[in-house]
């Protein structure tokens, strides 16, 4: 709606300019988009980096959570990841070494079953390790502010302890995109 009334505006006055009806020096000044950031995922601040005035480039690192929380769900996702993956792996290897005991008949039906399930357990448990891992490292990355575009901080209404919830957007840092 904004971009079509000064299209608007703008072709009126140039019309007036070429009818001689207007003469003006126009002076145009483009308004800087202000973009309130806060982190995607909840926490501590532990440290603002930036003041207000200060020229930030894209990816310039602007505030960060105490990671201390984060990081150690991070290695518990890791370390039952690394253990899903043993448990998966033994699981695979006893249900091959079943089928082929149940192929030369010193097996029964019901023990190959039991490891096909086993196997097919450890493989969900594996996949859900993965897909947790894969969780914490993502919440550890948001764990750092970074600028999305170059600007200038024109506030800084976050602090260090400041406590931050996920689902309430709060903005730490203020900038003005050009």
């Amino acid at each position: 709606r904004d971009a079509m009334t000064y299209q608007t505006i703008s072709r009126t006055i140039a019309a007036y300019i070429v009818a001689g009806l207007l003469s003006a020096t126009v002076s145009v000044s483009a308004t800087a988009a202000e973009q309130g950031l806060s982190f995607a995922v909840s926490g501590v601040v532990a440290e603002v980096k930036v003041k207000p005035g200060d020229a930030v480039a894209k990816g310039a690192v602007l505030a960060v959570l105490d990671t201390t929380k984060i990081a150690a769900r991070k290695r518990a996702a890791d370390a039952r990841l690394a253990t899903a993956k043993v448990v998966h792996d033994l699981a695979k290897l006893r249900f091959s070494q079943l089928q082929e005991l149940y192929d030369a008949l010193s097996a029964s039906a019901e023990q190959v079953d039991k490891a096909k399930i086993t196997f097919v357990n450890a493989r969900a448990d594996l996949a859900d390790a993965k897909a947790k891992a894969a969780v914490c490292a993502w919440n550890l990355g948001r764990a750092t502010l970074k600028a999305p575009t170059a600007g200038t901080v024109s506030k800084v209404p976050g602090y260090a302890g400041q406590v931050i919830t996920k689902d309430i957007p709060q903005p730490v840092v203020v900038i003005n995109a050009p």
